[in-house]
């Protein structure tokens, strides 16, 4: 059973990551030569201008970025589970974590020990993404533990090749056209208001972003993601936190420009939407922690993941049970 590319748990995702400082890399075509580290080893992170150590309820240590702070509440303060921050200076615990949810934006960390799992650089230099698919078989190419499997790519003493540009999956990239419909061309792009005014434009952003991306998990060993759907996509100022409705029915390009803003006026992080490899990553993780196991990745995510058509009971922001039904 393959896995479907849209789990639905999730319609827009905002990872954050730690400014990346000490690490230089090179834009537009400038070849990028960037030594992976294997294994990474929590215990070599240190305080610097962007972040702060903690630990979490087993001891081990979590880069914190300045301005947040990780969560002491019960469920919230271990990796293996997820460790929580939330944005503010406010200690977080089990008397106050239930407004806290509600009001201030949170992220869960995600280890990644081995950055070469989610990037590899081709024949130029160029990073790409490294996608997979996610399966219950067995056989060559496919991870034992997590089910993972290279998708549209392969790798040859370090290099990476994609093997299908014109249709297949690849990130950092722009989309012109898919089926009948026409994306990221230059009269779209110059009215997004993304800072980019042009196709090409776009493309060097994307880069760009994404080489940072990978710098940052490289460096701190790991990247956090939004623990709930961005919301309020409606307003100027965006959240991520429990309770918020305001969560779809935007362009890409709304979204892209929301998540970006989220950082608000905090020099030492940056915010935007997930990248593939974050996601798949984040997959891995869920396996990896026994959180999930492969059957609740590959064939059935409807009793976990919010799909569309999905019906649970749950608390809303006023602390009162309600039922999600199919409308």
């Amino acid at each position: 059973m393959q896995k479907k590319r849209s789990i639905k748990i999730i319609s827009v995702v905002l990872i954050l990551v730690l400014i990346c400082i000490s690490i230089t890399y090179f834009k537009n075509n400038s070849k990028v030569v960037l030594a992976t580290t294997k294994e990474f080893n929590t215990e070599n992170l240190q305080d610097n201008e962007h972040m702060h150590i903690e630990v979490d309820s087993s001891g081990d240590k979590v880069p914190v970025p300045n301005g947040y702070v990780g969560s002491k509440a019960k469920g919230e303060n271990e990796i293996d589970t997820g460790y929580v921050i939330y944005e503010g200076t406010e200690e977080v615990n089990d008397s106050n974590v239930d407004e806290a949810q509600k009001t201030r934006n949170q992220y869960v960390w995600i280890p990644v020990p081995d950055a070469s799992t989610m990037y590899g650089t081709d024949a130029n230099g160029k990073k790409w993404g490294k996608l997979y698919d996610f399966t219950t078989e067995t056989g060559e190419g496919i991870d034992l533990v997590t089910g993972a499997k290279p998708l549209n790519w392969s790798e040859n003493n370090g290099v990476m090749t994609i093997l299908n540009k014109s249709t297949g999956r690849r990130e950092p990239d722009v989309g012109i056209k898919l089926g009948n419909n026409v994306y990221d061309i230059n009269s779209k792009i110059k009215s997004a208001n993304i800072g980019a005014k042009s196709t090409h434009d776009l493309l060097i952003q994307l880069d760009q972003e994404f080489n940072n991306s990978m710098n940052s998990i490289e460096k701190y060993g790991g990247f956090y993601i939004g623990r709930y759907e961005i919301g309020d996509l409606s307003k100027g100022n965006s959240v991520v936190r429990k309770g918020n409705s305001d969560i779809g029915s935007k362009t890409f390009y709304v979204a892209y420009r929301q998540c970006k803003k989220l950082k608000n006026e905090n020099m030492h992080i940056e915010t935007g939407m997930i990248w593939g490899c974050q996601y798949d990553r984040t997959l891995m993780w869920l396996i990896e922690t026994g959180n999930k196991n492969k059957q609740d990745i590959c064939q059935d995510s409807s009793t976990w993941g919010n799909y569309f058509n999905s019906e649970f009971n749950y608390l809303n922001s006023n602390r009162t049970n309600r039922e999600k039904k199919i409308k």
